[in-house]
């Protein structure tokens, strides 16, 4: 949602509720949908997908402006997937975590190889 619409600043203008509470998409994606699985850093990277040198290699491929791209073409499905004010709960949560985990894989994956090229 950092690179979401400039309009609503980045899913915060979007009200919704989670659970009941008040609460915006932003925060849903930022925190809600991570948080209420209760994993701590290390359960969530052992939850994570096993991938082959290839796939991390393809994750790696491209530019940061690809991976831009990439993420927001993403934002936009989840722009799409909420109503204003609509209720979310653990249909929402089912649907989208995987999401979630792999984006966090690859943003682990693509940042371990700038760190590589700063520091390797």
């Amino acid at each position: 949602m950092h690179i979401g619409r400039r309009e609503d600043k980045g899913g915060n203008n979007i009200q919704l509720k989670w659970f009941g509470s008040k609460t915006n998409l932003h925060h849903v994606w930022d925190h809600s949908l991570i948080d209420d699985w209760g994993m701590s850093y290390l359960e969530l990277a052992n939850n994570a997908r096993s991938l082959s040198k290839k796939q991390i290699l393809a994750i790696e491929k491209g530019t940061l402006i690809d991976w831009v791209n990439e993420v927001h073409e993403l934002t936009n499905d989840v722009y799409n997937s909420v109503e204003s004010g609509q209720n979310l709960r653990y249909r929402y949560s089912y649907e989208h975590f995987g999401i979630v985990r792999t984006q966090l894989q690859k943003g682990g994956i693509r940042l371990a190889k700038i760190l590589n090229e700063i520091f390797g």
